[in-house]
């Protein structure tokens, strides 16, 4: 009996091993093809736009660069790795997608070391399996550099859990250095995402938790406790140090993160116009390079002030301009954060500057199947109750099938790996309910629910078994002869205690169905793809590409200004000139009606007197 039970767990292990391969494959496959067929991969807009910009300057100027950075500069810094060998945006892209499958491998390392070999390759099949982590791999957007720091934190803290084993009082040593390199991990990823900020204090919790043990010394537990939380201080600030030197010889101000605080993105997730997404906010134009003038002759900021303090300035007016339309409206506030929560929580893809619908027209086959976030959900929520619940112990009588790793044995690891948790979720959450919620924002979820998603499977399963073996003892009791219930009751003895409290399972059960409900009523893609795709066509050298995307573009939002502004002054270019009048008509009828962006006319105005003056020129 025991030979075959061990015959078929190698088996089980193998087809784990098999479906790894199998998704690192697709992984494999789908990356190339976006490479080789999504102009996307070629040229960046909005927010991709100012970090290319920003990393452009760090391989112009290097290794510091000679501007303040509007977003993360961490992330400019990648793009400029891979830019130095060639000053190309899809460079940079490479670089990017070998930090994603070094992330990966790292990762599947991690949790196999914490759970052991079977539930870690079913936390790292979780992680593969999601569509939303692969989408974000080859965007020009901060998300994987995120991912990659953030599971950098999981690794630094699963290591100070192994060095924790070691209960020698004599050592010291390997403590203090494993705690160091978790305080180097996080304040890399606070760099990745400045919300990040927020996991630090539960994490230098759960660093205390490990150092005090459950049975120490008192004395000699509050030093190591105090030596390893100052040590992990210390680490962070030091991850901190070369960014805020390098924003100090070139700004002359030791800045770690842009000096706008958020505010643009607290607008965006707070006005009388937000429904938990991206919006405008009746204020925000999203034009690379003049948004900051623009904000600043709305805002009353003098527009001539030093870029630095212009953006501190403008974050400023933009946080109070929120916080005074929450003061006067707090009802509508709560209803909008519970939207935000309940947009957080759903299956639905909302994307904000990459479109999910819109890649799915690019590449047909890509992300049609795979881990839901709310599957994701689901499972991390049955791992945690199995793990931090204390309930994934050995039998009294013997071990089950699946012992629980060293790790969780005692309850001081199992607070802190709660604690540890706990931040990473929460962080996360918070940034999501603070500012506005998107699949890129939500994305660092799936780490810490990946790690539990394995020992949630196996719990489920444990779950189950004595349930399905007393099922069939009631159908067996049914059948003639004694065997049938004799047999049903060794399956009822063999699956041992229940691993998880029943209600984490109908709260498990709750976040499953929850995911597929519609979030919103979008079944194609949003007219702003395309008219980004028209932009990114036409700056990688193919215009009639791009004037068909336009064509899309309007067609679906037909009174759109800036979509008739861009496709007159492509017609133009492409000796369209008829067209680019009609276009320019359109676009002046709408500035009579008002509600025309002031920078969208006078462009307009400057292509009609270029279209005037071919006309002339083509008469002669």
């Amino acid at each position: 009996m025991g030979v075959a039970s061990a015959d078929d767990d190698n088996k089980l292990e193998r087809a784990l091993v098999w479906i790894v391969v199998v998704l690192v494959a697709y992984r494999v496959v789908y990356h190339a093809s976006y490479l080789g067929d999504v102009p996307f991969a070629h040229a960046t807009f909005s927010d991709g736009a100012v970090y290319e910009q920003a990393a452009r300057d760090i391989v112009t100027h290097p290794p510091l660069g000679t501007e303040a950075f509007y977003l993360q500069g961490a992330y400019a810094y990648l793009l400029a790795l891979g830019m130095m060998v060639r000053a190309w945006p899809s460079v940079g892209l490479l670089v990017q997608l070998l930090l994603a499958f070094v992330t990966l491998g790292v990762f599947h390392r991690v949790v196999v070391r914490l759970w052991g070999r079977r539930a870690g390759l079913l936390s790292t099949i979780a992680l593969l399996a999601h569509p939303g982590l692969a989408f974000y791999e080859n965007k020009f957007v901060s998300a994987e550099l995120g991912i990659a720091c953030n599971v950098l934190v999981l690794a630094g803290f699963v290591a100070l859990l192994r060095v924790t084993l070691d209960r020698d009082e004599s050592r010291t040593g390997p403590r203090v250095l494993a705690s160091l390199g978790l305080g180097l991990a996080a304040g890399l990823s606070i760099l990745a995402r400045p919300n990040m900020v927020l996991a630090l204090p539960f994490t230098l919790i759960a660093v205390g938790l490990l150092a005090r043990g459950d049975g120490e010394t008192p004395s000699r537990s509050w030093k190591l406790v105090a030596l390893t939380v100052a040590t992990t201080v210390l680490g962070t600030t030091l991850a901190l140090a070369p960014m805020a030197a390098r924003n100090l010889a070139v700004t002359g101000y030791p800045d770690v993160q842009p000096v706008h605080g958020g505010g643009t993105s607290f607008l965006i997730g707070n006005n009388p116009k937000a429904r938990g997404v991206w919006n405008d906010a009746d204020l925000l134009s999203a034009r690379l390079g003049t948004e900051s003038q623009e904000l600043a002759e709305v805002l009353g900021i003098d527009p001539k002030l030093p870029a630095r303090e212009r953006a501190r300035k403008i974050g400023d007016a933009l946080y109070a301009r929120s916080f005074e339309w929450i003061a006067a409206n707090p009802g509508a506030w709560v209803k909008l954060e519970g939207r935000k929560l309940w947009l957080t929580l759903g299956d639905q893809q909302l994307t904000q500057d990459y479109d999910w619908l819109g890649e799915r027209e690019l590449l047909p086959w890509a992300h049609r199947v795979g881990v839901s976030f709310s599957m994701l959900l689901a499972l991390g929520l049955l791992g945690a109750g199995a793990v931090l619940g204390g309930r994934w112990q050995p039998r009294e009588t013997g071990e089950p099938p699946e012992p629980p790793p060293a790790f969780v044995r005692t309850r001081s690891a199992r607070r802190a790996l709660g604690w540890f948790l706990a931040g990473q979720v929460g962080a996360v959450l918070a940034a999501n309910l603070l500012y506005f919620t998107s699949a890129q924002h939500r994305l660092p979820l799936v780490v810490p629910l990946a790690v539990l998603a394995g020992p949630g499977l196996l719990a489920l399963r444990w779950w189950g078994r004595p349930r399905l073996a007393r099922l069939l003892e009631r159908l067996r009791a049914r059948t003639p002869g004694p065997r049938g219930s004799e047999l049903a009751g060794q399956d009822a003895r063999d699956a041992g205690p229940p691993a998880i409290a029943r209600w984490v399972v109908l709260l498990a059960g709750l976040a499953l169905v929850q995911g597929p409900w519609p979030r919103g009523h979008r079944d194609e893609p949003h007219p702003v793809h395309y008219y980004n795709l028209a932009m990114v066509q036409d700056g990688i050298g193919e215009p009639r590409d791009a004037l068909a995307s336009l064509d899309r573009a309007i067609e679906l939002r037909p009174r759109q200004p800036i979509f008739h502004m861009r496709r007159a002054h492509l017609r133009h270019r492409l000796g369209d000139l008829d067209g680019a009048d009609q276009d320019l008509a359109v676009v002046f009828d709408l500035a009579a009606a008002g509600d025309v962006p002031d920078w969208v006319i006078a462009q307009a105005k400057l292509d009609r007197d270029n279209v005037a003056l071919e006309r002339r020129l083509n008469s002669r």
